[in-house]
């Protein structure tokens, strides 16, 4: 159950990663002053890693449940 739930999170994640990066590659100095898109870049960082420690979650959970 709690897989299932990580794999959404992850899931839900990854797809407001990929906006965010869509987003960011379409504005320019103009649109967005530096210090809102170095703030948007620490937060796409931070997503990042977010998801990867989802995922690491998941194969932990998914091999315990091997055993």
């Amino acid at each position: 159950m709690i897989v299932k739930q990580l794999k959404k999170e992850l899931t839900n994640l990854n797809i407001k990663r990929t906006k965010l990066s869509k987003f960011l590659a379409k504005q320019n100095k103009k649109t967005l002053s530096a210090t809102q898109r170095e703030l948007l870049k620490e937060q796409k960082q931070a997503m990042t890693k977010y998801a990867k420690v989802l995922e690491l979650r998941i194969k932990n959970l998914e091999a315990k449940n091997d055993d």
